[in-house]
């Protein structure tokens, strides 16, 4: 189905990475930096309306750079996400494949690139889980990046959406490095007060056998690090305190980052066998038929 609004989530801070209401964490790739495979989950401990929690984005600000994650919009509407930008105002990325519950289409007035999303009742205190691939293309010189997520009432992955981008003489185009952060946005910019929290966990690889656990970065904003991951948090002091303290007999004490200030490095935990054997045999939604 096409999509004929712009994207809800502020081009803006995805590609400069600076928002007054978002809170940014910037991966170390540990040497991932040509990567084609991300694993990564999301834990939101804490939400509220106009909320997205960026789960990743890569090359932000550059060609063919994208971005997916949860996103809780008005009332108890909940949606997962995935764009891609332009690889320059003359190339611009295709959706070849859509599950069938996926709306796509543009999204321009802060950038302009390819949008889908598909309606998904996310919970919090459960773990979001999603993959993305890149490869190439069916034709020369360019480069298909897939989106999935796991389904855990089914038990199984959904391919949400393929986009295809022109490479346009960008190498970058095809992998997932060039810089890779998750971030959590208030994008409506309202009650900055209410608490918002996730927790953020990504493997980066050259295929699904050698992802590989990142365990450093460093962030800005409100972040940290609670029960052996990531954490982004926005929300005024004494409600995240309250939210932090109910959290605490299950999750710890959080120990609090700050601005370019490194904390201990996560626990290496490599993928299961189950999840990588899952992650080699996906699903593939159907083609999108040329109008």
């Amino acid at each position: 189905m096409k999509l004929k609004c712009r994207s809800l989530v502020l081009a803006s801070t995805l590609l400069f990475g600076l928002s007054a209401s978002a809170q940014h964490f910037w991966w170390d790739l540990a040497g991932q930096g040509n990567g084609t495979c991300l694993y990564g989950e999301i834990t939101v401990l804490a939400t509220h309306e106009n909320t997205y929690y960026c789960g990743a984005n890569w090359h932000p600000g550059e060609p063919a750079g994208g971005y997916c994650g949860i996103q809780h919009n008005g009332g108890e509407e909940r949606r997962t996400i995935f764009s891609i930008w332009d690889t320059s105002p003359e190339l611009h990325p295709k959706v070849t494949e859509a599950g069938p519950k996926t709306e796509f289409g543009r999204f321009g007035g802060e950038g302009e690139g390819g949008h889908t999303h598909m309606l998904w009742n996310w919970k919090t205190n459960e773990t979001f889980h999603f993959f993305v691939h890149k490869e190439p293309g069916s034709q020369p010189d360019t480069t298909d990046t897939r989106y999935y997520i796991y389904d855990p009432v089914a038990k199984q992955w959904q391919h949400l959406a393929t986009i295809c981008n022109p490479n346009g003489g960008h190498a970058d185009v095809a992998t997932l490095g060039g810089g890779v952060n998750s971030f959590l946005e208030n994008f409506s910019g309202q009650d900055p007060a209410a608490p918002r929290l996730a927790l953020y966990r990504l493997w980066l690889g050259a295929s699904v056998d050698s992802l590989k656990c990142l365990t450093n970065g460093v962030g800005d904003g409100q972040w940290g690090e609670l029960h052996d991951n990531f954490f982004l948090a926005g929300g005024g002091t004494n409600e995240l305190a309250a939210v932090f303290a109910g959290l605490a007999p299950a999750y710890g004490q959080p120990v609090f980052g700050g601005k370019h200030v490194s904390l201990p490095p996560l626990t290496d935990k490599p993928l299961s066998a189950a999840v990588i054997a899952e992650l080699k045999h996906l699903p593939r939604a159907d083609a999108v038929k040329d109008k």
